[in-house]
C-alpha cells in the first residue's frame, strides 16, 4: 500500500514538472514581443529626441547614429515646421554679434556712401529701407523744434535791424487842420492849415543807442546759439528714438523665436501623449508655455510700433509713412578722449555760450543804465505851406520851411538811474554765477557721462560671456535632454535663460549707444560734422 503511494507521487511530480517547464516555456515566447515593444519605443522616443535638436547640436550628435526610419510624432513635426527644424536653430550667426571700431569721420563717410535723402521727391516720404544718417537729415529739416529755433533767430535779427534804426534819420509828413471862430481869433475869421514835411537825424543819444545795439547783437548771438543746441538735442532725441526702435524690433525677433521654440515643443509633447509616452501635466505646462510665448510676442510688436510712431513723430511724418531699415543693433565703439573732449567742452558746448553771452548782455545793461541821465542832442528841419501864414501881412497861404537842433538834458530823475544800475550790476553777478554753475554741470556731465560709456562697455563684454555661456548651456541640455538626463523643464529653463541672456546682450547695446550719444551731447560735439556737411552743401 505505501508503495503504491509512493508510485503515485512520484508520477504526479513528474507530470508537474512537465506542465511547469511547458507553461515556462510558452510564458517565455509571450514574453519576448512585448519586450521588444518596450525597446522599440525607447528607441524611437531617442531618435525622435536626437531628430529635434540635430541642427541645434549638429557638432555634438553624428548624424550616423540616426537611424533612418522616423517614428510617427517626428514626421508630424517635419510637417509643421519642416524638416529643417528652423525653430531650434541657434542664433549664434546672428549679425547683432558684430562688432567693430570707427571713427566720426568713417562712420559718417559710410552713412553718406548709404544715404537715399538725395532720391526724396517732393511727393511723400517713404523712408524704406532707410538709415541712421537720413533719418537724422530728415530730422534737422522738418522737425517743429528747429523751426521754432530758426523763427526766434529771424526774430532776434528783426531786432537788431529796430536797434540799428534808432541812429537813422526819420522822415514824417504831417497835415493840421484847425476850426476856429470869431470869438477865438477874430482878426482873421477863417480856419487854419497846416501841411509840411519834417527829417529828424538823431546827433548824440547818450550812448543808450550803442548799448541797445551791441545787446541786440548778442541776443542774435544767443538766438543762433540756442538754434544749434536745439539742433543738437533734436538729433540726440533722433538718435536715442532710433536706436529705441532697432532695439523694439530685435526684441521682437527674441520674442519670435521664443514663441516658434514653445510651438515646437507644444507640438512634440502634443504628439508623445497621443502615443502615451508624456502625461497630460507636461501637455498643460507646453500650453501655457505658448499662451505666454504668443501674449510676450504681441507686447513686443506694439513696442516696436509705438517707437515707429515715436520716430515719426519727432521727424514730423504722419504715422502712415512707410518705414523699414536693414540695420540691426550692433556694437560699434567709437573713440572717446576725456581729457581733450573736456578741455574743449567749454567753447564748443552751445549752453555755455549762451550763459558768456548773457554776461555780456548784462555788461551792456550796465552801460546803458549809466547812459541814462546823458543829453539827447537831435537835427531837424522842416518844409510845408501854411494857410494863414504867420509871415503873411494879409494872413494868406504861404510855403516855409525852417531847421534847427533840439538838445534834452535830465536836471533831476528822483534817483531812477541809481536804480538801473543797481539792477543792472545784480543781473551781471546772476549772469556770472549762472556761467560758473553752467561750467561745473558741464564738468560733471563729461565725467559721468564717460562713466557711464565705461559701464555700458564692461556690461557689454560682460553680456557678451554671459551669452557664450548661455549658448553652451543651451547645446549641453539639448544633449543631456536628448540622452534622458535632462528633463523638459530642465530643457525650457535653458532655452528661456538663452533668449533671457541674448535680450540683455542688446538692452547692454543700447545702453551703450545711448551713453555715447549723450557723451557728445555733454562734449558740444553731437551733430557737429553733420552740421557741418550740410552747411558746406
Amino acid at each position: 500500500m505505501l508503495d503504491n503511494y509512493r508510485k503515485s507521487l512520484q508520477k504526479f511530480t513528474f507530470v508537474f514538472v512537465l506542465l511547469t517547464v511547458f507553461s515556462g516555456g510558452v510564458l517565455a515566447q509571450s514574453d519576448n514581443p512585448a519586450t521588444t515593444t518596450v525597446e522599440v519605443t525607447e528607441h524611437d522616443t531617442q531618435v525622435d529626441e536626437t531628430a529635434d535638436y540635430e541642427t541645434l547640436f549638429t557638432d555634438t550628435i553624428d548624424s550616423g547614429d540616426v537611424p533612418s526610419e522616423m517614428p510617427v510624432e517626428q514626421n508630424i513635426v517635419d510637417d509643421t515646421f519642416g524638416n529643417d527644424m528652423s525653430a531650434y536653430q541657434a542664433v549664434a550667426s546672428d549679425p547683432t554679434r558684430l562688432e567693430t571700431r570707427l571713427t566720426i569721420d568713417e562712420f559718417w563717410a559710410q552713412q553718406e556712401s548709404m544715404s537715399k535723402i538725395a532720391e526724396m521727391g517732393s511727393g511723400p516720404v517713404q523712408l524704406l529701407d532707410t538709415h541712421i544718417g537720413d533719418v537724422l537729415r530728415l530730422s534737422l529739416q522738418r522737425n517743429r523744434s528747429i523751426m521754432d529755433s530758426e523763427l526766434q533767430v529771424e526774430s532776434a535779427n528783426a531786432g537788431v535791424i529796430q536797434t540799428r534804426s534808432l541812429h537813422g534819420a526819420k522822415l514824417t509828413g504831417n497835415f493840421r487842420y484847425t476850426r476856429v471862430d470869431e470869438v477865438a481869433n477874430p482878426l482873421m475869421d477863417k480856419d487854419s492849415q497846416s501841411t509840411y514835411l519834417e527829417v529828424t537825424q538823431p546827433l548824440f543819444l547818450s550812448s543808450r543807442d550803442r548799448s541797445a545795439l551791441k545787446s541786440a547783437r548778442l541776443g542774435r548771438s544767443t538766438a543762433g546759439a540756442g538754434l544749434i543746441l536745439t539742433r543738437q538735442h533734436i538729433l540726440l532725441e533722433t538718435t536715442l528714438r532710433w536706436l529705441g526702435w532697432l532695439f523694439a524690433g530685435e526684441a521682437e525677433r527674441v520674442s519670435q523665436k521664443d514663441l516658434e521654440l514653445a510651438q515646437a515643443h507644444h507640438v512634440l509633447v502634443s504628439t508623445r501623449y497621443k502615443h502615451k509616452q508624456v502625461s497630460q501635466f507636461e501637455v498643460l505646462r507646453a500650453e501655457v508655455r505658448l499662451a505666454k510665448a504668443r501674449s510676450d510676442l504681441r507686447k513686443q510688436t506694439n513696442a516696436r510700433e509705438l517707437a515707429c510712431l515715436d520716430l515719426l513723430n519727432v521727424l514730423d511724418l504722419p504715422e502712415s509713412t512707410p518705414i523699414s531699415t536693414q540695420d540691426r543693433l550692433q556694437m560699434i565703439e567709437l573713440p572717446v578722449d576725456p581729457v581733450k573732449d573736456a578741455s574743449e567742452a567749454i567753447d564748443l558746448r552751445e549752453d555755455i555760450r549762451i550763459k558768456r553771452l548773457a554776461v555780456n548782455i548784462a555788461r551792456q545793461g550796465i552801460a546803458g543804465a549809466r547812459s541814462e541821465n546823458q543829453p539827447v542832442v537831435s537835427l531837424f528841419g522842416q518844409s510845408g505851406v501854411a494857410d494863414p501864414a504867420a509871415k503873411s501881412k494879409t494872413f494868406g497861404r504861404e510855403s516855409y520851411w525852417n531847421a534847427g537842433v533840439v538838445a534834452n538834458f535830465t536836471l533831476g530823475d528822483g534817483g531812477m538811474r541809481k536804480g538801473k544800475v543797481k539792477d543792472a550790476h545784480a543781473k551781471l553777478a546772476m549772469a556770472e554765477n549762472a556761467l560758473r554753475q553752467a561750467v561745473m554741470q558741464a564738468n560733471i556731465e563729461i565725467k559721468q557721462s564717460f562713466l557711464n560709456i565705461e559701464t555700458a562697455k564692461e556690461v557689454v563684454a560682460a553680456q557678451r560671456e554671459a551669452l557664450k555661456q548661455a549658448e553652451e548651456a543651451l547645446r549641453l541640455a539639448g544633449v543631456r535632454y536628448t540622452n534622458g538626463l535632462f528633463t523638459q523643464v530642465e530643457l525650457f529653463d535653458a532655452e528661456n535663460a538663452y533668449l533671457a541672456t541674448r535680450l540683455q546682450y542688446l538692452q547692454a547695446i543700447f545702453s551703450y549707444h545711448q551713453a555715447y550719444s549723450s557723451y557728445r551731447l555733454a562734449t558740444g560735439q553731437l551733430g557737429r560734422t553733420l552740421l557741418a556737411r550740410a552747411t558746406a552743401k
